[in-house]
């Protein structure tokens, strides 16, 4: 029951992180602008699945089970990539810009 509870409260955090993200972020070209929209739509339904998917459980709607375990997991894990590809992008460019390979 741990995972799906703290999955509860872990992934509006990961929503919020997504907000702030898009709205600190320098637009770049159409094609990648349109890369990233889709990047985040994903991540949104993954977030969606996994915080929905957790909470029936915790309420007692759905029962917890091996599956529903495998499906939270990696939608978290799918999130987290999400989340840190951009984040890699971004610290290539910086290392460049100081001049490290």
């Amino acid at each position: 029951m741990a995972l799906y509870e703290t999955t509860v409260q872990i992934v509006p955090v990961l929503m919020i992180a997504l907000f702030l993200d898009t709205r600190t972020a320098s637009s770049g070209a159409s094609g990648s602008s349109r890369s990233k929209r889709i990047q985040e739509r994903v991540f949104i339904v993954l977030c969606v699945g996994a915080f929905a998917a957790s909470l029936l459980i915790v309420a007692g709607v759905l029962p917890a089970g091996v599956t529903t375990q495998a499906l939270v997991i990696a939608a978290l894990i799918g999130c987290i990539a999400l989340m840190a590809e951009p984040a890699w992008r971004r610290s290539r460019g910086v290392l460049r810009r100081r001049g490290d390979p």
